[in-house]
């Protein structure tokens, strides 16, 4: 089954219109890829230590 045919299904089974399904699904895409932006620089930090640490 694909993901259209899902948020039909879902949609009709809970009486909400598609088109809000979509727009909470592409909120949570936005939410996610802000959450993996944010632990971008922990991770440069983690090389970076560990970096300098194995170099000593």
């Amino acid at each position: 089954m694909d993901i259209t045919a899902k948020i039909e299904e879902l949609a009709q089974k809970y009486e909400i219109p598609p088109q809000l399904l979509k727009e909470a699904m592409a909120l949570e895409v936005e939410k996610i890829t802000l959450k993996n932006r944010q632990l971008s620089p922990k991770i440069v930090k983690l090389i970076e230590k560990y970096t300098d640490s194995s170099q000593s």
